[in-house]
């Protein structure tokens, strides 16, 4: 099958040249997208600073351009510059979170069952029990069956990941907030597919992620933001060096969630890749990869071997196939594409327990992918199953 031309070609070289050659046939954005080379060049600046200069002197005079990416990333968060941290991954933000939060143990989280599975295991360390919400028959929150269940009764917040990470699937944030709102119930989103692949839906009382995703920053750097009322009342988890004179987060709690023994250089390069995202276009990246999504997903309905797991419209850049065959092995399949030059990611069942029944195949392109790229993935896919 030929793919038709993809809107926005002149989007797509312009992001790849700003990275060069590639190795591979890259469709594992999703797990980590590809730096620029501006992203990489910045880096390894700060990291001759540290070197020549000492870490944190070198540290010291990257205020003003730490202050920028709080306020670019804000921006495009739904955040003011002041309700942004900065820590390691989605992970640790969402462990801060858990801590800083006014949680009771034996606390009620509402969640949808595509939740992502480290998500339920942070939960339940915590000593939190989870509720499941209803939803429809694709797996988006259904939002009047919320709103009738908080006539009687609370949980002590809502838990949505805005983009699931194994499968085309977005829960409508927004809606979300405005029945949760007028009852002071805190909506607390995990973003780390969502930013840069898909709008982020405004109002929520916190949202944390990765920039190594979708926004192709380096690995080892994340962020949190928190809103009022709700910052006012975290209880942050000292820091364990020099916590009565520690200010670099600023005075704010959520500022105290921040990783003191920071990678600097990342945090850097992170702010380059956001400032060449707003230059792009936001909204125009996610119109091309929405449509290098359908035209995937339109390339490899019909094979034999494999299923898709969402519909060809579906919403974001993720493609996920299941096998037909329970003899299909997904993880020797990823591998054979790995071998042929295609880059994807096999999907255990912990990734989200109670959406999934066995493994699937990721594919997660970027704004490179061409229609060339696209046929040439569903031939591999044909030919290694």
């Amino acid at each position: 099958m030929t793919t038709p031309q993809l809107p926005a070609e002149d989007l797509g070289r312009d992001w790849a040249a700003r990275r060069g050659e590639r190795a591979l046939l890259h469709v594992d954005t999703a797990a980590c997208g590809r730096m620029s080379n501006t992203v990489r060049a910045r880096i390894a600046e700060h990291l001759a600073e540290e070197s020549d200069r000492g870490g944190y002197i070198a540290e010291g005079a990257t205020e003003d351009e730490l202050a920028t990416l709080r306020q670019r990333l804000g921006g495009l968060l739904g955040f003011a510059a002041d309700e942004v941290a900065f820590v390691e991954s989605a992970s640790t933000a969402s462990a801060q979170l858990i801590d800083a939060w006014p949680l009771r143990l034996g606390d009620t989280v509402w969640a949808v069952r595509s939740e992502w599975g480290p998500n339920l295991a942070a939960f339940a360390d915590r000593g939190l029990r989870v509720e499941w919400l209803a939803t429809d028959g694709i797996g988006t929150l259904d939002v009047d069956a919320l709103a009738a269940r908080l006539r009687t009764d609370r949980p002590a917040a809502v838990h949505l990941t805005a983009a699931a990470s194994h499968r085309a699937l977005l829960q409508p944030v927004a809606a979300a907030v405005a029945v949760c709102d007028p009852v002071e119930v805190p909506v607390i989103v995990d973003a780390a597919q969502a930013l840069g692949q898909v709008e982020i839906d405004p109002g929520a009382a916190a949202i944390y992620g990765t920039g190594r995703k979708w926004m192709c920053g380096p690995r080892g750097v994340g962020y949190l933001a928190v809103r009022e009322p709700w910052q006012s009342r975290l209880r942050p988890v000292a820091p364990a060096l020099a916590v009565a004179n520690w200010s670099a987060g600023g005075d704010r709690p959520v500022g105290r969630l921040g990783s003191r023994e920071a990678y600097a250089a990342g945090r850097l390069g992170l702010g380059v890749a956001v400032a060449e995202h707003l230059e792009l276009g936001p909204e125009r990246i996610r119109e091309r990869l929405h449509c290098i999504a359908v035209a995937l997903r339109t390339a490899v309905a019909d094979l034999p071997a494999w299923r898709l797991r969402d519909p060809v419209d579906a919403p974001g850049a993720i493609v996920a196939l299941t096998p037909r065959s329970p003899e299909l092995d997904v993880p020797a399949a990823r591998a054979a594409l790995l071998g042929r030059g295609v880059l994807t990611t096999a999907c255990p069942r912990e990734r989200a327990p109670e959406d999934m029944s066995g493994y699937l195949l990721r594919l997660s392109p970027h704004l490179e992918t061409t229609a060339e790229d696209i046929d040439t993935i569903a031939k591999h896919l044909r030919e290694v199953s």
